[in-house]
This record gives structure tokens, C-alpha cells and sequence, in this order.
């Protein structure tokens, strides 16, 4: 069984100057031995590395650290607290993998059939033969999409966009970051196979939220908005979806955004609800108060490579390496040994 301590940040990360000798608002809990995330967290407000953010860690099968601190927003008058909620961007991908990987074990969906089992209308224009593990592992060759964001609202219309559209490179033949095609594809999936036609939104609140306890929203209910700490842009100029949407990133802020269902790249969430969900795939949690959503067969197909060693990825132009929806972090976390999984945001 893969077994490493699960740390998740939720952060707001700002360019503002912080106020001198400020008390950062740092609160929650800490293990025994853990007492060293609460000073590595001061230390990343004080050196303004980080301005408002939460942290969450599970470690043999306990919640050890519980944190959160910093700001709300830029006026520094509210503080950044237990109640507040973060948009993750593509830590939101993690989540539709996992769901993909309970329609898997409910015998619901097979990563290895064509997609067109599932999703007829999806055969044309060269992806005929695409299977659902080239969808989930980025290799499905729809990367981009040139859809205007107020149709990023309309998943019907997205989905018939994503039908008509001929691969960049033949399906399976490399792979490339999919930022916000992905979200679509894998969700379609899981919404054709869901006997009980759901959203992909309403799956995750069903069968992974509401399970665990935790608040992760794909669609958030209008009445939670006034606990979303708002983004800040500048801190996310290089990024990879910026990249590939340069113009988007204000929309974000918007409350119609948020409400939308666009899961590739708007989950609402905190720090502890992340954590919970990554250590709840390998145990039971918590004195067996939470069950494990995956069994052991089902998280090694979830979280086995399916991209080449040393494959370039055809957006970012650098490798990496993708399982069924997970991003694989060997290399960049070599200290916690092999079968680091996750996604970043």
C-alpha cells in the first residue's frame, strides 16, 4: 500500500507589501512532533511568500496538522480562517480522476475501452479510436479549445465543441496537457455512466464530499460565496493555464465562474478537504470514522504511468508524466519515495 504523509496548501499568494510586525492569524492544530508546520508556515507570511493560505496534513491515517492563517484579501482587514474556501484550479483534476476511478470499481467504466462504449457521439473527425485512458492521462489530443469563457458556462455546448473537434496529434500517439479540455472530456464520462445521470458536480458532493465531511464544490452554491478569498493575478502570470487561456484569469473572481461546472479548473475547496480525500484513497481515516474510497486493485490502475519515460509533453514542452487523471511526482518529490501521486494547481 502506498503510505506517505498528504500535505495540501490552499494559498493566496499576493504582491502587496505586508503590514510590519502584523499577528498573521495563524490558528488550528498540530500533533505532537508536527509543531515545526506552524513555524514553516509564519515564515512564509512573514517573508510574504505566501499571504493567505491553509495546510493540511494526514499521517498514518490521522490528521496531524491542521492549519490556516494570513489574509483574506488585499485590505488585510479580514483574516484568511477556518470558514474560508480557495479556488485550486487544476488540483481541481484530481477530483474528477478520483471520481472516474469510482465508476471504474462500481464496474461502471473500464479505463481501457474506446470511449465511443460510453459516449457514442464522441467518434468523429479521427477519434473513433480513443480510449478512456487516453482521456485521462492527456493523450486524447484536444488540448485547446476555442470557445469564448461565457461558453465555458454551457456544458451541453461544450461537450457537442469537443465531438466536432479533430485531434492535434492521432489519440494515444503523445500526450499534452489538457488545462481545461480535460474537465469536459473525463466529466462527460463519468455523466454517461452515472446510472443516476448526475452532474459531475452533484457526483463529487454524493459520492466523495458528502462521504468524507469535506467541502469541495465543482458548481458552488450561490449562498457560500461570501466565503471565497479572491484570487490575485500576478501571482499567476507564468502559469500553466495562463498559458493556455491568458486572458481568463480575472474571470475567476467572478461569482458566475464559481457557480459554473467547469472541473478542469474551478473547484472550490480547503486544504483539509484535499488532504482528507488523497489519504481517505489508501485507508480508512480517522479511528474508521471516514472509508476508504478506493480498494488497493482500483488505486493501483488509477495511479499506474501511462505516458512513456522521458515523453516531452506537447504544451508544456517539457516531460511529465500522467496516470489515470493523476500527475505523477516522483521526480519532484524524490523524498517521499516512489508513488507520489496528486495535482498540482
Amino acid at each position: 500500500m502506498i503510505r506517505y504523509a498528504i500535505f495540501i496548501w490552499s494559498l493566496l499568494i499576493l504582491t502587496t507589501v505586508a503590514k510590519q510586525n502584523v499577528d498573521f492569524n495563524i490558528y488550528g492544530s498540530t500533533a505532537d512532533g508536527w509543531e515545526f508546520v506552524r513555524d514553516f508556515l509564519k515564515e512564509n507570511f512573514k517573508e510574504r511568500r505566501d499571504f493567505g493560505a491553509s495546510v493540511a496534513i494526514y499521517h498514518q491515517e490521522k490528521l496531524v496538522v491542521d492549519l490556516w492563517g494570513g489574509w483574506f484579501d488585499r485590505s488585510q482587514i479580514k483574516p484568511y480562517d477556518n470558514n474560508t474556501l480557495q479556488l485550486v484550479f487544476s488540483t481541481s483534476k484530481g477530483l474528477v480522476a478520483v471520481a472516474a476511478a469510482l465508476c471504474v470499481q462500481r464496474g461502471l467504466l473500464d479505463y481501457s475501452e474506446l470511449v465511443t462504449k460510453y459516449w457514442p457521439e464522441y467518434g468523429n473527425n479521427g477519434k473513433e479510436n480513443t480510449t478512456v485512458a487516453d482521456i485521462l492521462s492527456h493523450r486524447a489530443g484536444l488540448p485547446f479549445d476555442n470557445s469564448s469563457f461565457e461558453q465555458y458556462f454551457n456544458w451541453t455546448a461544450m461537450i457537442y465543441t469537443l465531438e466536432q473537434q479533430k485531434p492535434v496529434w492521432p489519440p494515444g500517439t503523445k500526450h499534452g496537457y489538457h488545462a481545461l479540455t480535460y474537465g469536459w472530456l473525463a466529466g462527460e464520462l463519468v455523466r454517461r455512466v452515472d446510472p443516476m445521470n448526475r452532474t459531475l458536480g452533484e457526483f463529487i458532493r454524493d459520492e466523495i464530499a458528502n462521504p468524507l465531511n469535506i467541502e469541495f464544490y465543482i458548481g458552488l452554491p450561490s449562498q457560500q460565496e461570501y466565503r471565497v478569498s479572491p484570487l490575485d493575478f500576478k501571482s499567476y502570470e507564468n502559469g500553466t493555464l495562463n498559458q493556455t487561456l491568458p486572458d481568463s484569469y480575472e474571470a475567476f473572481n467572478n461569482k458566475s465562474t464559481h457557480q459554473a461546472e467547469i472541473p478542469a479548473a474551478n473547484g472550490i475547496t480547503n486544504a483539509r478537504s484535499i488532504a482528507r480525500v488523497y489519504a481517505s484513497l489508501m485507508s480508512d481515516l480517522d479511528n474508521h470514522k471516514y472509508k476508504r474510497l478506493l480498494n488497493e486493485q482500483i488505486l493501483q490502475q488509477a495511479t499506474k504511468s501511462n505516458t512513456p519515460e522521458h515523453e516531452i509533453d506537447f504544451v508544456i514542452k517539457f516531460p511529465t508524466k500522467f496516470s489515470m487523471g493523476f500527475l505523477l511526482m516522483d521526480d519532484i518529490f524524490p523524498a517521499f519515495g516512489p508513488g507520489v501521486f496528486g495535482h498540482n494547481g
